[in-house]
Protein backbone atom coordinates (compact mmCIF):
# COMPACT_ATOMS: atom_id res chain seq x y z
CA UNK A 1 0.00 0.00 0.00
CA UNK A 2 1.45 3.32 -1.11
CA UNK A 3 -0.23 6.69 -0.50
CA UNK A 4 -1.39 8.57 -3.56
CA UNK A 5 1.29 10.91 -4.86
CA UNK A 6 1.11 14.55 -3.85
CA UNK A 7 1.00 15.34 -7.56
CA UNK A 8 -2.38 13.61 -7.90
CA UNK A 9 -5.40 15.95 -7.85
CA UNK A 10 -7.07 13.56 -5.40
CA UNK A 11 -4.37 14.38 -2.87
CA UNK A 12 -4.23 18.17 -3.07
CA UNK A 13 -7.47 19.36 -4.72
CA UNK A 14 -9.99 18.59 -1.90
CA UNK A 15 -7.95 20.32 0.86
CA UNK A 16 -7.07 23.16 -1.54
CA UNK A 17 -10.77 23.79 -2.24
CA UNK A 18 -11.58 23.64 1.48
CA UNK A 19 -8.77 26.05 2.34
CA UNK A 20 -9.79 28.46 -0.42
CA UNK A 21 -13.37 28.45 0.90
CA UNK A 22 -12.11 29.07 4.44
CA UNK A 23 -10.18 32.12 3.29
CA UNK A 24 -13.03 33.43 1.14
CA UNK A 25 -15.67 33.05 3.88
CA UNK A 26 -13.43 34.53 6.56
CA UNK A 27 -12.37 37.54 4.45
CA UNK A 28 -15.91 38.26 3.27
CA UNK A 29 -17.45 37.78 6.72
CA UNK A 30 -20.15 35.57 5.18
CA UNK A 31 -19.99 32.80 7.78
CA UNK A 32 -23.31 33.61 9.48
CA UNK A 33 -25.16 34.54 6.29
CA UNK A 34 -24.00 31.37 4.52
CA UNK A 35 -25.05 29.28 7.51
CA UNK A 36 -28.59 30.70 7.41
CA UNK A 37 -28.87 30.21 3.65
CA UNK A 38 -27.73 26.59 3.79
CA UNK A 39 -29.68 25.80 6.95
CA UNK A 40 -32.97 27.09 5.51
CA UNK A 41 -32.41 25.42 2.14
CA UNK A 42 -31.79 22.02 3.70
CA UNK A 43 -35.44 21.60 4.69
CA UNK A 44 -36.20 20.28 1.20
CA UNK A 45 -34.39 17.03 1.96
CA UNK A 46 -35.85 16.53 5.42
CA UNK A 47 -34.32 16.04 8.85
CA UNK A 48 -34.22 12.23 8.78
CA UNK A 49 -31.75 12.13 5.88
CA UNK A 50 -29.48 14.71 7.55
CA UNK A 51 -29.70 12.82 10.87
CA UNK A 52 -28.37 9.64 9.27
CA UNK A 53 -25.63 11.47 7.41
CA UNK A 54 -24.47 13.19 10.60
CA UNK A 55 -24.47 9.80 12.35
CA UNK A 56 -21.77 8.61 9.91
CA UNK A 57 -19.45 11.35 11.19
CA UNK A 58 -19.72 10.34 14.82
CA UNK A 59 -16.35 9.29 16.25
CA UNK A 60 -17.57 5.97 17.67
CA UNK A 61 -19.28 5.07 14.39
CA UNK A 62 -16.13 5.90 12.43
CA UNK A 63 -14.06 3.65 14.71
CA UNK A 64 -16.54 0.79 14.38
CA UNK A 65 -16.38 1.07 10.59
CA UNK A 66 -12.66 0.23 10.73
CA UNK A 67 -13.28 -3.31 12.00
CA UNK A 68 -14.08 -4.97 8.63
CA UNK A 69 -10.57 -4.25 7.28
CA UNK A 70 -8.52 -5.37 10.31
CA UNK A 71 -7.43 -8.67 8.71
CA UNK A 72 -7.72 -8.16 4.95
CA UNK A 73 -6.36 -4.60 4.84
CA UNK A 74 -4.12 -4.16 7.91
CA UNK A 75 -2.35 -1.21 6.33
CA UNK A 76 -5.60 0.70 5.95
CA UNK A 77 -6.63 -0.30 9.47
CA UNK A 78 -3.54 1.19 11.13
CA UNK A 79 -3.56 4.20 8.82
CA UNK A 80 -7.19 4.86 9.80
CA UNK A 81 -6.34 4.67 13.51
CA UNK A 82 -3.50 7.17 13.06
CA UNK A 83 -5.81 9.39 11.03
CA UNK A 84 -8.41 9.24 13.80
CA UNK A 85 -5.85 10.34 16.39
CA UNK A 86 -4.58 13.21 14.23
CA UNK A 87 -8.15 14.36 13.47
CA UNK A 88 -9.05 14.18 17.18
CA UNK A 89 -6.01 16.26 18.13
CA UNK A 90 -6.80 18.74 15.35
CA UNK A 91 -10.34 19.30 16.61
CA UNK A 92 -9.80 19.16 20.36
CA UNK A 93 -6.73 21.40 20.44
CA UNK A 94 -8.47 23.95 18.23
CA UNK A 95 -11.59 23.85 20.40
CA UNK A 96 -9.49 24.58 23.48
CA UNK A 97 -7.74 27.50 21.82
CA UNK A 98 -10.72 29.01 19.97
CA UNK A 99 -14.08 29.03 21.74
CA UNK A 100 -16.53 30.00 18.99
CA UNK A 101 -20.19 30.15 20.09
CA UNK A 102 -22.66 27.81 18.39
CA UNK A 103 -25.48 29.14 16.20
CA UNK A 104 -27.91 28.74 19.14
CA UNK A 105 -25.87 31.30 21.10
CA UNK A 106 -25.92 33.78 18.22
CA UNK A 107 -29.45 33.47 16.83
CA UNK A 108 -32.75 32.88 18.56
CA UNK A 109 -34.33 29.50 17.88
CA UNK A 110 -36.84 30.88 15.37
CA UNK A 111 -34.19 32.40 13.07
CA UNK A 112 -32.78 29.05 11.97
CA UNK A 113 -33.72 25.38 11.94
CA UNK A 114 -32.32 23.51 14.95
CA UNK A 115 -32.80 19.75 14.72
CA UNK A 116 -29.70 18.61 16.61
CA UNK A 117 -28.69 18.84 20.27
CA UNK A 118 -28.89 22.28 21.89
CA UNK A 119 -25.14 22.97 22.00
CA UNK A 120 -24.02 26.54 22.67
CA UNK A 121 -20.22 26.59 22.89
CA UNK A 122 -16.95 25.28 21.32
CA UNK A 123 -18.27 25.21 17.80
CA UNK A 124 -14.97 25.46 15.89
CA UNK A 125 -14.12 23.05 14.28
CA UNK A 126 -16.52 20.18 13.50
CA UNK A 127 -15.35 16.80 14.78
CA UNK A 128 -17.93 15.01 12.61
CA UNK A 129 -16.55 16.65 9.48
CA UNK A 130 -12.99 15.72 10.52
CA UNK A 131 -13.92 12.07 11.12
CA UNK A 132 -15.76 11.79 7.81
CA UNK A 133 -12.90 13.38 5.87
CA UNK A 134 -10.31 11.17 7.58
CA UNK A 135 -12.19 7.96 6.81
CA UNK A 136 -12.95 8.97 3.23
CA UNK A 137 -9.38 10.17 2.73
CA UNK A 138 -7.96 6.81 3.81
CA UNK A 139 -9.93 4.98 1.13
CA UNK A 140 -9.55 7.64 -1.57
CA UNK A 141 -5.80 8.04 -1.13
CA UNK A 142 -4.88 4.54 0.05
CA UNK A 143 -6.79 2.31 -2.40
CA UNK A 144 -6.60 2.34 -6.16
CA UNK A 145 -10.04 2.78 -7.63
CA UNK A 146 -12.15 4.35 -10.34
CA UNK A 147 -12.53 8.12 -10.27
CA UNK A 148 -16.31 7.77 -9.95
CA UNK A 149 -15.92 5.64 -6.82
CA UNK A 150 -13.51 8.13 -5.27
CA UNK A 151 -15.81 11.03 -6.15
CA UNK A 152 -18.73 9.23 -4.47
CA UNK A 153 -16.72 8.77 -1.25
CA UNK A 154 -15.65 12.40 -1.29
CA UNK A 155 -19.25 13.45 -1.90
CA UNK A 156 -20.46 11.47 1.12
CA UNK A 157 -17.80 13.10 3.30
CA UNK A 158 -18.90 16.55 2.16
CA UNK A 159 -22.55 15.67 2.82
CA UNK A 160 -21.68 14.52 6.34
CA UNK A 161 -20.00 17.85 6.97
CA UNK A 162 -22.93 19.72 5.42
CA UNK A 163 -25.34 17.83 7.68
CA UNK A 164 -23.83 19.60 10.70
CA UNK A 165 -25.04 22.90 9.24
CA UNK A 166 -28.44 21.47 8.33
CA UNK A 167 -29.14 20.29 11.88
CA UNK A 168 -28.08 23.71 13.16
CA UNK A 169 -25.03 22.93 15.32
CA UNK A 170 -22.05 24.16 13.25
CA UNK A 171 -20.97 27.04 11.05
CA UNK A 172 -19.57 26.58 7.52
CA UNK A 173 -16.06 27.50 8.74
CA UNK A 174 -16.32 24.78 11.41
CA UNK A 175 -17.06 22.17 8.77
CA UNK A 176 -14.34 23.26 6.34
CA UNK A 177 -11.64 23.45 9.01
CA UNK A 178 -12.66 20.07 10.39
CA UNK A 179 -12.42 18.51 6.93
CA UNK A 180 -8.94 19.96 6.51
CA UNK A 181 -7.87 18.26 9.75
CA UNK A 182 -9.40 14.95 8.69
CA UNK A 183 -7.65 15.03 5.32
CA UNK A 184 -4.35 15.83 7.02
CA UNK A 185 -4.94 12.88 9.35
CA UNK A 186 -5.51 10.55 6.39
CA UNK A 187 -2.25 11.69 4.80
CA UNK A 188 -0.32 11.24 8.06
CA UNK A 189 -1.78 7.77 8.62
CA UNK A 190 -1.01 6.53 5.11
CA UNK A 191 2.49 8.00 5.10
CA UNK A 192 3.35 6.46 8.48
CA UNK A 193 1.93 3.07 7.54
CA UNK A 194 3.84 3.07 4.24
CA UNK A 195 7.02 3.64 6.22
CA UNK A 196 6.42 1.25 9.12
CA UNK A 197 4.44 -1.56 7.43
CA UNK A 198 2.55 -2.60 10.57
CA UNK A 199 0.52 -5.80 10.53
CA UNK A 200 -2.42 -6.82 12.71
CA UNK A 201 -1.59 -10.51 13.16
CA UNK A 202 -0.05 -9.83 16.56
CA UNK A 203 -0.90 -8.70 20.05
CA UNK A 204 -1.11 -5.06 18.99
CA UNK A 205 -3.67 -5.84 16.32
CA UNK A 206 -5.64 -8.08 18.66
CA UNK A 207 -5.77 -5.39 21.33
CA UNK A 208 -6.81 -2.71 18.86
CA UNK A 209 -9.50 -5.01 17.51
CA UNK A 210 -10.82 -5.74 21.01
CA UNK A 211 -11.03 -2.02 21.79
CA UNK A 212 -12.93 -1.32 18.58
CA UNK A 213 -15.25 -4.26 19.28
CA UNK A 214 -16.06 -2.64 22.64
CA UNK A 215 -16.72 0.68 20.88
CA UNK A 216 -19.03 -1.03 18.39
CA UNK A 217 -20.84 -2.83 21.23
CA UNK A 218 -21.44 0.48 23.00
CA UNK A 219 -23.30 1.74 19.93
CA UNK A 220 -26.01 -0.83 20.61
CA UNK A 221 -27.15 1.10 23.68
CA UNK A 222 -25.51 4.53 23.57
CA UNK A 223 -27.62 7.61 22.83
CA UNK A 224 -24.71 10.07 22.79
CA UNK A 225 -25.51 11.24 19.26
CA UNK A 226 -28.62 12.90 20.67
CA UNK A 227 -30.90 12.01 17.74
CA UNK A 228 -33.40 9.25 18.59
CA UNK A 229 -34.36 8.84 14.92
CA UNK A 230 -30.97 7.27 14.08
CA UNK A 231 -31.04 4.60 16.79
CA UNK A 232 -32.31 1.77 14.51
CA UNK A 233 -29.64 2.52 11.90
CA UNK A 234 -27.01 2.95 14.62
CA UNK A 235 -27.83 -0.45 16.12
CA UNK A 236 -27.91 -2.12 12.71
CA UNK A 237 -24.52 -0.68 11.80
CA UNK A 238 -23.10 -1.69 15.18
CA UNK A 239 -24.39 -5.24 14.76
CA UNK A 240 -22.90 -5.59 11.28
CA UNK A 241 -19.54 -4.24 12.46
CA UNK A 242 -19.55 -6.53 15.51
CA UNK A 243 -20.31 -9.67 13.48
CA UNK A 244 -17.88 -8.76 10.74
CA UNK A 245 -15.23 -7.71 13.24
CA UNK A 246 -15.61 -10.96 15.19
CA UNK A 247 -15.15 -12.91 11.96
CA UNK A 248 -12.03 -10.93 11.07
CA UNK A 249 -10.54 -11.33 14.55
CA UNK A 250 -11.25 -15.06 14.43
CA UNK A 251 -9.31 -15.15 11.17
CA UNK A 252 -6.44 -13.28 12.82
CA UNK A 253 -6.33 -15.81 15.68
CA UNK A 254 -6.22 -18.70 13.21
CA UNK A 255 -3.62 -16.91 11.12
CA UNK A 256 -1.44 -16.41 14.18
CA UNK A 257 -1.87 -20.03 15.30
CA UNK A 258 -1.01 -21.37 11.86
CA UNK A 259 2.01 -19.15 11.21
CA UNK A 260 3.70 -20.32 7.97
CA UNK A 261 7.11 -21.91 8.14
CA UNK A 262 10.12 -19.97 6.83
CA UNK A 263 10.03 -19.96 3.05
CA UNK A 264 6.29 -20.72 2.85
CA UNK A 265 3.75 -18.35 1.36
CA UNK A 266 1.45 -16.54 3.80
CA UNK A 267 -2.30 -16.69 2.93
CA UNK A 268 -2.35 -12.94 3.58
CA UNK A 269 0.99 -11.47 2.43
CA UNK A 270 0.23 -8.15 4.17
CA UNK A 271 0.08 -10.03 7.48
CA UNK A 272 3.50 -11.67 7.16
CA UNK A 273 5.31 -11.19 10.48
CA UNK A 274 8.39 -8.94 10.52
CA UNK A 275 11.34 -10.78 9.03
CA UNK A 276 9.20 -13.38 7.27
CA UNK A 277 9.58 -11.67 3.91
CA UNK A 278 13.34 -11.52 4.42
CA UNK A 279 13.52 -15.22 5.29
CA UNK A 280 11.50 -16.10 2.22
CA UNK A 281 13.84 -14.08 0.00
CA UNK A 282 16.88 -15.73 1.59
CA UNK A 283 15.44 -19.23 1.01
CA UNK A 284 14.64 -18.36 -2.60
CA UNK A 285 18.17 -17.04 -3.16
CA UNK A 286 19.64 -20.22 -1.65
CA UNK A 287 17.59 -22.42 -4.00
CA UNK A 288 18.67 -20.38 -7.02
CA UNK A 289 22.34 -20.68 -6.01
CA UNK A 290 22.00 -24.47 -5.64
CA UNK A 291 20.36 -24.75 -9.06
CA UNK A 292 23.04 -22.58 -10.63
CA UNK A 293 25.80 -24.83 -9.22
CA UNK A 294 24.06 -27.97 -10.49
CA UNK A 295 23.95 -26.54 -14.00
CA UNK A 296 27.67 -25.69 -14.03
CA UNK A 297 28.75 -28.75 -16.14
CA UNK A 298 26.12 -27.93 -18.75
CA UNK A 299 27.23 -24.30 -18.86
CA UNK A 300 30.89 -25.29 -19.32
CA UNK A 301 29.98 -27.74 -22.08
CA UNK A 302 27.87 -25.09 -23.85
CA UNK A 303 30.69 -22.52 -23.66
CA UNK A 304 33.24 -25.05 -25.01
CA UNK A 305 31.04 -25.91 -27.98
CA UNK A 306 30.41 -22.21 -28.68
CA UNK A 307 34.18 -21.53 -28.72
CA UNK A 308 34.81 -24.41 -31.16
CA UNK A 309 32.08 -23.18 -33.48
CA UNK A 310 33.56 -19.69 -33.52
CA UNK A 311 37.03 -21.09 -34.40
CA UNK A 312 35.55 -23.18 -37.20
CA UNK A 313 33.75 -20.17 -38.64
CA UNK A 314 36.97 -18.13 -38.69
Amino acid sequence: MQPTSLHSPWAWLPPAIALALVVAIHVSGANHALFLWLNHGGHIVGDVAWFHLTMLGDGAVALALMLPCIRRAPGLFWAALVAAMVAALWTQVTKQLVDVPRPLSVFVAGEFHLAGPAFRHVSFPSGHAAAAAALAGIWILGVEGHALWRAALLGVAWLVGLSRIMVGVHWPLDVLWGMLGGWLGAWCGLALQARRRWHTAGWGGMLAGAVLMAVAASLLVSRHIGMPAVMPAQRLLATVCLVWGAWELRGLVRLRAAAPAPGATSPYPAQAPPGHAGMARAASTKRLAWTWRRLRPLRLRWRSGRTQRRRGDG
